[in-house]
């Protein structure tokens, strides 16, 4: 998998980028057939923000944000996003391929209450 880091108004330490490259190499067991990642840093007005996107094949990209007061907490939030949008999209192919329902979604849920 590619890897591109980016820092928007900022720099980044060592041990961030390569806690990137180690967290994104373990999301990368998830999706293997993801050929590209981006992990975007950004700074504004003192909030550390980071972006991170994996180009899916077969699909749309994967995006997710997550914030923080420093950058290894803001990409921590960033890539437990991703792993929760990549495992739901895994399950969701599973259960199409298997031929099980889909059971009840967010409109059932509404409708009980």
């Amino acid at each position: 998998m590619d890897l591109t880091i980016t820092a928007r108004h900022c720099s980044i330490p060592d041990s961030v980028r390569e806690h990137a490259y180690r967290q994104v190499a373990i999301l990368q067991r998830l999706a293997p057939r993801t050929p590209a990642a981006n992990v975007i840093f950004e700074m504004n007005h003192h909030r550390r923000m980071v972006e991170t996107r994996l180009t899916a094949v077969g699909g749309p990209p994967l995006i997710a944000h997550g914030e923080g007061p420093t950058f290894r907490s803001a990409l921590d939030r960033s890539l437990d996003r991703i792993e929760r949008q990549l495992k739901r999209r895994r399950a969701r192919r599973r259960r199409r391929r298997s031929g099980l329902p889909a059971g009840p979604g967010p409109e059932m849920d509404r409708a009980d209450s």
